[in-house]
């Protein structure tokens, strides 16, 4: 191993029990070593995502080792190389793929590293970016220009390259079709609303949300209908809204009580695609729907590293943009949390690193 830097120790927020988000503490621990074929990134900016809440709440067996954080999204600077590495310099502005695959499975090789037998993502199954320092794998850093804030590069690499393996590999989605996008105000989903509107040219958008501040949010980035499922079924109201055709695709990374009027809103032949399930990972179903309509009910984790350098390009550009809701400092580490559990965040939510 090398001694990356001359500073011992550093701050983290993560947790040594698995409870709830209470269990998150600011740590004073060790600052990463690294391997020869690994950076150290000197972090500025790591965002939230709902993984953060599941790896306290759900995921012990997958934590390595105690105290554990999250952060699977982050961006900074080289702060060490390995021995090994080459092509990235102290200095350089980063961005990290928060998927680590093995590279030599038959998925890898055929270039799925998202279906990988040793897949692994930072925050999960190893520490990731709610730290000062961590440590990298050299083939998992994205440059990021000098033009994009370490806030948006931070907040772009999960969401947008979940949503373009969803919507554009997985589900195929055409600029003549339309999307229904549930839970759209949240980080994935709005940037899957920019991905359709921007980049794949969707007819009609489609999506629910819960406030008039959400559905307003929504509208400015583009979104024809938006339906406030808590005053109306949306279901219901998309099949007004499309002559009873319904949509031609679902993206549903909500689970729970939203499953069944998903599948009610797709046309005879429709795809329903899905990435999460933030509001319950066993809902009920409705087969009938299935056969009768002929539906394609479509898997999708996170993205290959294809997918990500191919959406990514449209961040870096302007073309679509995470949009950053709120920073928080590492040591408001409480308040940011329980913003996301409470489901008041669009967007995303940004720890900033001094």
């Amino acid at each position: 191993m090398t001694s990356p830097t001359s500073e011992t120790t550093m701050r983290a927020v993560g947790f040594h029990e698995h409870g709830d988000i209470d269990q998150f503490e600011l740590l004073d621990v060790p600052v990463p070593t690294i391997e020869p074929d690994e950076v150290l990134v000197d972090v500025r900016a790591a965002s939230l995502n709902h993984q953060d809440l599941f790896a306290v709440r759900e995921l012990e067996h997958y934590v390595p080792e105690y105290p554990f954080w999250g952060g699977g999204d982050m961006a900074g600077t080289v702060a060490a190389v390995g021995d090994r590495v080459t092509g990235w310099d102290v200095g350089a502005r980063v961005a990290v793929d928060p998927t680590i695959t093995c590279g030599t499975c038959r998925f890898c090789l055929a270039g799925e590293q998202s279906m990988c037998e040793r897949y692994q993502v930072f925050g999960e199954h190893r520490k990731g970016g709610f730290a000062e320092y961590a440590a990298v794998p050299a083939e998992n850093l994205v440059s990021v220009p000098d033009s994009v804030s370490f806030e948006t590069a931070a907040a772009a690499p999960m969401v947008t390259g979940t949503a373009w393996r969803a919507l554009a590999t997985r589900a195929s989605l055409e600029p003549y079709e339309d999307l229904l996008v549930v839970g759209a105000t949240g980080g994935l989903g709005h940037m899957a609303v920019q991905l359709a509107r921007e980049v794949l040219n969707v007819d009609t958008i489609y999506a629910t949300t819960s406030t008039e501040e959400k559905a307003a949010f929504l509208r400015d980035l583009g979104v024809d209908h938006v339906i406030d499922y808590t005053e109306e079924e949306f279901s219901a109201r998309v099949w007004e809204l499309t002559g009873k055709r319904g949509v031609d695709v679902v993206y549903n990374n909500v689970g729970g009580e939203t499953w069944v009027p998903s599948m009610r809103a797709l046309r005879s032949g429709g795809r329903l695609v899905t990435s999460g399930a933030t509001a319950g990972p066993n809902p009920p179903t409705e087969v009938r729907l299935v056969f009768v309509r002929q539906l394609d009910v479509l898997g999708s984790t996170a993205h290959s590293a294809t997918d990500l350098r191919h959406a990514l390009r449209y961040v870096w550009d302007g073309t679509v943009e995470p949009v950053v809701q709120e920073t928080f400092p590492l040591e408001a580490y409480a308040e940011a949390f329980r913003t996301m559990a409470d489901r008041r965040a669009y967007g995303k939510l940004v720890f900033t690193v001094d």
